[in-house]
């Protein structure tokens, strides 16, 4: 997907009944559809923002992280999700790729 590409992102469900984010091209390239999860662990979105792990997890409890954060799990500052499309949006389709889907 080019620079100048608006990816059209959505919800949907995958075969096995998992909500993935759809994400496909504007249209106007030879760009794929690809199938991402909604949310990523915190560690992984600092990995698409090429954030150091430890720093990205102070900035979250700090309220500080570059995007919105979840807590998630019993233990409230512990674990955090990140949205996907907001990262989408901020670094690009193929670096969100690239991380969260290696080449094969």
């Amino acid at each position: 997907m080019t620079s100048d590409e608006r990816p059209d992102v959505q919800a949907g469900m995958d075969p096995l009944g998992d909500i993935v984010l759809t994400v496909r091209g504007d249209g106007n390239g030879s760009a794929p559809d690809y199938e991402l999860p909604p949310t990523v662990p915190l560690a992984k979105a600092a990995e698409v923002l090429d954030m150091d792990p430890a720093d990205a997890l102070v900035q979250a409890r700090e309220g500080l992280f570059p995007e919105r954060v979840i807590d998630v799990g019993d233990e409230p500052g512990v674990k955090f999700s990140v949205p996907v499309a907001p990262l989408i949006r901020r670094v690009g389709l193929d670096r969100v790729r690239e991380v969260l889907r290696p080449a094969e």
